[in-house]
């Protein structure tokens, strides 16, 4: 497998304090930069905010912050001759007072006040207190709460080249109390959930939403809740337990209460769409289209962080689709635009509250995701006892014949294709300089998906430092090898060794491999050659692989 490139999604890299606004700057050697920004007329909600001014550098970073501290809008934005210009429309909900605008590069800083006044007649008071106004409150069900759509605002930017990005920000005032309402719920059975409805997203759109991290912590100690962001048809669940804050704020130089985390969703445009759907084909599949970019980024003291490996936590995502997918010949993908491939991503199938197809991907990082349809089948496993399953798992792009017609079931695996197919099948980024053994290269084929699987602690070695890669593996290492890939899934199964005991030839498996033969055994993954033989050094072949991946992807609800 060829290593997989995440892209970063448009996000702006600012600092939350103020006063200690230093980003880096664009050029090591640049002369020192200077800039001035223009006073700003007084407006009402509703209005439309230009912001102008003169700089020395190429682009200039923009934010808008309100009274009560919260990012009301950000930007980058090129300087053309000298000049940059900027402009937004202030949402109608917005509450008078003085608003500030902080643009700047490095350690050049300037900023105004933004005097947001009342409309002539209305009543409304200034921002103070942060939250709440009125009889507004949040939505409270079981091990759910919707944050009130009063406290979500929204800021839309059309960029020159027609792509419009919509920066969120939550009233810190109702995620906070979301907190502390799961809190008085008790223990729920469920996952406790924090609900953020967003508006649509056009193609070739972006949506940003910002989460102070500071809010979180705190929110924390009540609920150690999911954050689940949504529109009509994508969602994205953030689950706050995969946030290492204080290591994350280490690596911006700050502290965590500075930090601020930025969730974004793409929608792909036509041009990404068709480069989607041309490696999809060439694979022998279709892609659905709406293709979706999620990804996160922590940001403070000038600098950005993309998180992208949540470790062995599978995070869900979902995209919903009219008409009708059947899971046996679909499934998600992410692509990858840097090598233009689309690789297996493990996906579920359903129905989502409106009764419209919906695909929940779950990966424990953050790409480019879509659909596609496939149906594959293979001239020699027409009448074999493998060929539903073998079928199911061509489909969805997780295995492949030994030549276009033929998928040679019976013959042997390679421990090296065996953990090419484990890291296929959980969606983990290939990284070749990981696979650190004398007889594995950086050239061979398999280098990125062994050195993924190290990683990931699915293989180890000899005790002479090699892998044996071509080696035919047998059934007990195959089975090692799927007991630690549930580990990796995030997935816990006790070892319970007299499970061998119905195996006359349980004396034969070896020892380091007993509790990992019994877990793979306790799980339905793997069984004996017959009811009462496991057959440890037998060779496994790729159709006794095939099946064993369909079982360990079924019981980590990886597919239908």
């Amino acid at each position: 497998m060829k290593p997989l490139k995440l892209i970063l999604t448009f996000t702006i890299a600012l600092s939350v304090a103020l006063t200690s606004l230093t980003i880096a700057p664009i050029g090591a050697f640049a002369e020192q930069s200077s800039i001035v920004l223009s006073d700003i007329p007084t407006i009402s909600p509703g209005g439309t905010v230009t912001i102008t001014g003169t700089s020395t550098n190429s682009e200039v970073i923009i934010k808008v912050i309100r009274p009560t501290g919260g990012i009301l809008f950000f930007d980058i934005v090129k300087v053309t001759n000298g000049k940059f210009s900027d402009t937004f429309v202030l949402g109608s909900s917005e509450l008078p007072g003085t608003y500030q605008v902080v643009t700047g590069q490095a350690d050049t800083v300037a900023s105004k006040d933004l005097v947001v006044k009342a409309p002539a007649g209305a009543g409304g008071g200034s921002i103070g207190g942060g939250g709440g106004g009125g009889q507004a409150a949040n939505t409270v069900t079981p091990a759910n709460v919707q944050i009130h759509a009063s406290a979500i605002t929204s800021n839309k930017v059309t960029g020159p080249d027609g792509k419009v990005t919509t920066a969120v920000s939550i009233d810190n005032k109702f995620l906070s109390d979301a907190f502390v309402q799961l809190k008085e719920q008790g223990k729920p059975e469920q996952t406790p959930i924090i609900g953020i409805k967003i508006g649509n997203i056009d193609a070739n759109g972006t949506t940003n939403v910002s989460l102070p991290a500071s809010v979180l912590i705190e929110g924390m100690k009540n609920s150690n809740a999911v954050i689940r962001i949504y529109s009509d048809k994508e969602s994205y669940f953030l689950p706050l337990n995969v946030l290492n804050f204080d290591e994350i704020a280490r690596s911006l130089g700050t502290d965590s209460s500075k930090v601020t985390f930025h969730v974004n969703i793409s929608v792909a445009g036509n041009d990404l769409e068709k480069q989607i759907q041309e490696s999809a084909g060439k694979k022998g599949a279709s892609s659905l289209g709406h293709s979706v970019d999620f990804s996160i980024v922590a940001e403070g003291n000038g600098q950005t962080k993309e998180l992208k490996d949540f470790g062995t936590n599978y995070v869900n995502r979902s995209i919903s689709y009219t008409g009708t997918v059947d899971p046996k010949t679909s499934t998600g993908v992410l692509y990858d635009p840097t090598e233009q491939e689309i690789s297996f991503v493990p996906s579920v199938f359903g129905e989502n509250a409106e009764g419209k197809q919906q695909v929940t991907i779950k990966r424990n990082g953050n790409s480019i995701y879509g659909v596609v349809t496939s149906s594959k089948t293979f001239n020699d496993v027409k009448s074999h006892w493998a060929k539903s399953d073998i079928e199911l798992l061509a489909s969805k792009l997780v295995v492949s014949g030994a030549t276009d017609s033929d998928f040679a079931p019976d013959h042997a695996i390679t421990r090296a294709e065996f953990a090419t197919l484990l890291v296929r099948a959980l969606a983990l980024t290939a990284d070749a300089s990981a696979a650190s053994f004398k007889d594995v290269q950086a050239t061979d084929w398999y280098a990125g998906s062994i050195g993924a699987a190290v990683k990931s602690k699915l293989v180890s070695g000899y005790e002479d430092g090699t892998f044996q890669p071509n080696a035919q593996i047998t059934r007990e290492q195959m089975a090692v090898m799927v007991a630690k890939a549930l580990s990796a899934a995030g997935l816990t199964v006790d070892s319970q060794p007299e499970l061998l005991n119905k195996f006359t030839d349980n004396s034969q498996i070896s020892d380091w491999a007993k509790a990992s033969v019994s877990q793979s055994v306790k799980a339905g993954i793997i069984s004996g050659m017959t009811d009462t033989t496991f057959v440890a050094s037998a060779n496994a072949s790729r159709a006794q692989a095939a099946v064993m991946l369909k079982r360990l992807l079924q019981y980590a609800k990886f597919i239908n």
